[in-house]
Formats: C-alpha cells, sequence, structure tokens
C-alpha cells in the first residue's frame, strides 16, 4: 500500500471507529459502495456516459443495490460478497430510515449481522458479537512492521 494510501486508510480507520452504531453502519454503506462504483467504472470505457449511469440514485447504477448485482453477474465479485454486502446494504437501510435509537443489539440489524461471515472463512461463528467498537488497529509504519504482519497473519491460523 502506498504510503497516502496508508496514511488515508489509517485516518479513516481512526474515524470510523469513533463512529455511532448508526454512524458506522451508514459510513460503512458508503465506503462498499464507493468501492463497487470503482470496481465498475475500471471496467469501462472512458464516455461521458459513466456519469449518466452513476449520476443519482434515478441512475441506472446510482445505488448500491444496483451496483451490487451487476458486480456480482459480471463475476467481479463473488457468491459470498454479494451476500455479505446485501446484509450491510439492509443494515445501512435501517439505520437510514430510523429516525433514532436503532443499535446493533436490536433487531432486525442484530439478525442480519449474525449472516455476516466473510472474516471466518471456515463459516465459524465468533461467540462474543463482530462489532468490535473502537478496537484498537496496528498502523504499518515500515517494511519491518508489514513483514511481521504478514508472517503473523499466514501462520496465526495454526495457532
Amino acid at each position: 500500500m502506498r504510503k497516502e494510501n496508508l496514511k488515508y486508510f489509517s485516518e479513516l480507520l481512526k474515524e470510523f471507529q469513533e463512529e455511532s452504531d448508526r454512524g458506522a453502519a451508514l459510513v460503512g454503506g458508503a465506503l462498499i459502495d464507493s468501492r463497487l462504483k470503482r470496481i465498475l467504472i475500471s471496467h469501462l470505457i472512458n464516455s461521458k456516459i459513466i456519469k449518466e449511469l452513476f449520476g443519482g440514485a434515478n441512475a441506472p447504477l446510482g445505488s448500491l443495490s444496483s451496483r451490487l448485482k451487476l458486480c456480482f453477474c459480471l463475476g467481479l465479485i463473488t457468491e459470498l460478497e454479494y451476500k455479505e454486502v446485501n446484509y450491510i446494504r439492509k443494515i445501512r437501510n435501517g439505520f437510514a430510515r430510523q429516525e433514532y435509537g436503532l443499535k446493533f443489539s436490536d433487531s432486525p440489524v442484530c439478525d442480519y449481522t449474525s449472516h455476516l461471515r466473510a472474516n471466518t472463512p471456515d463459516g465459524k461463528r465468533f461467540s462474543e458479537s463482530i462489532w468490535q467498537r473502537n478496537y484498537y488497529e496496528y498502523i504499518v509504519r515500515d517494511e519491518q512492521a508489514l513483514v511481521s504482519i504478514r508472517y503473523y497473519i499466514v501462520n496465526n491460523p495454526a495457532q
């Protein structure tokens, strides 16, 4: 990851972790929506028509739902990723449509989060909540730290 991208991601992650449940759901949904848009645009020719496709909620690709479906149908994301993002979309919409008081522990949000499993490739669920509020993330500051983290990621599942 380039230094400027790492700085951006670190600042974004710090801000994200300080969000309320509503803020985390809305920001998380927006990040995924933006990523899907970037994925789709990277597969399109450079044309003025792109603005028409993505420009607003009534545009053919103006919603998270339409972008998600097209990414899946084009084979740009897996079926698991499609299902996960669809649950995240439902969570985001729940927070966006309820005026106040909704938490990750409330139904149906809690029901949707119980279906998320992308962080567990073997499909096993954690016994505690998947949502770790204000969890401290380590910032990779140099090549040696990156090598150490990669080693940990590769070898940790064996422990």
